[in-house]
């Protein structure tokens, strides 16, 4: 049990670094909506996460897919938080009249 908890504490801090690092690099660069950057670097998080996952657990076999059941959940959690942040900064955007 503390391992699974170990576990998803860590891919947690993991999707939530791989987020940011996809927001800085490109979706706040691409996206005017903040919302739907963080969705998107959230999304982008999960996926290359779990592809790196995959090859690294593969140690010189095959593909491992379970990395796309692994981070699921903590992809989940950093893109709830992300609609929470972003649907706020998109309301102060819209109190200062950027989208009208």
């Amino acid at each position: 049990m503390g391992g699974l908890i170990g576990l998803l504490i860590g891919a947690t801090i993991g999707i939530y670094v791989l987020s940011a690092i996809w927001e800085f690099v490109l979706f706040k660069r691409v996206m005017d909506d903040p919302l739907k950057g963080k969705l998107a670097s959230s999304a982008s998080a999960y996926l290359s996460g779990s592809v790196l996952y995959g090859f690294g657990a593969a140690d010189g076999g095959p593909f491992v897919p379970a990395g796309f059941a692994l981070y699921l959940i903590p992809a989940l959690i950093v893109g709830a938080l992300g609609w929470k942040r972003g649907s706020a900064l998109r309301k102060s955007a819209a109190h200062e009249g950027v989208f009208e």
